[in-house]
């Protein structure tokens, strides 16, 4: 008998990485969302090949970088955290388990 993926752990690491947009403290929502607006914006403005512009503003290669620097610092740390976890004395004791914790 084959044992399902565990993905409990799944749901809440994936809203980690999207930057706290559903859950975090006061205003994380708003600069989370605006970040991705900035991305996407930049993002069609590229495929359509006219000056990305939003609410009149137009978007430059600052914002873009930012932006970009935002996602990167949050993938990175939660990235780099994750894998200093399991190399880690207190990972390694977690190999004896064998549930989904245990990095089976």
């Amino acid at each position: 008998m084959t044992r399902s993926p565990h993905l409990g752990g799944f749901v809440p690491l994936f809203n980690i990485q999207l930057g706290e947009i559903i859950i975090g403290g006061v205003g994380a929502g708003l600069y989370g969302m605006l970040v991705f607006v900035v991305l996407a914006v930049f993002i069609a403005g590229l495929m359509v090949g006219r000056t990305p512009e939003y609410l009149g503003k137009k978007i430059e290669a600052y914002d873009v970088k930012m932006a970009m620097l935002a996602l990167l610092i949050l993938a990175i740390s939660i990235l780099g955290f994750a894998a200093w976890a399991v190399v880690s004395k207190w990972g390694l004791a977690g190999l004896n388990n064998n549930g989904p914790h245990g990095l089976e």
